[in-house]
């Protein structure tokens, strides 16, 4: 059985359509410095995804594109709305410990 690895995307439409403001943007984003973005930001980091034609963002920074797994078959986050397509993790460790690992991440 061939193993991957997944991680979470968020769709930015369902979100701004079923959140409450600024109730539910408090806390959503984080600057490159750890600074936690305040809701109007959030908002505005939101919309920004939008009109870059974006209908997902990652939820990891484990996601990009290209890939920092690409070596392992990833093909990129899909901001379209694929999401993360994950990669191979047939040679790592078959144990519990090592999935929880990469999904945690």
């Amino acid at each position: 059985m061939r193993r991957r690895c997944y991680f979470m995307c968020l769709n930015i439409e369902g979100f701004l359509r079923n959140s409450k403001f600024p109730r539910d943007f408090r806390g959503m984003f984080r600057d490159d410095s750890g600074r936690q973005f305040t809701p109007d930001e959030a908002r505005d980091h939101l919309w920004s995804e939008v009109h870059a034609g974006h209908k997902v963002i990652p939820c990891s920074s484990e996601c990009a594109n290209p890939c920092k797994h690409a070596d392992r078959g990833c093909a990129g986050f899909d901001y379209a709305g694929g999401g993360c397509p994950g990669y191979s993790i047939d040679n790592e460790a078959r144990d519990e410990s090592a999935i929880l690992e990469h999904s945690n991440a």
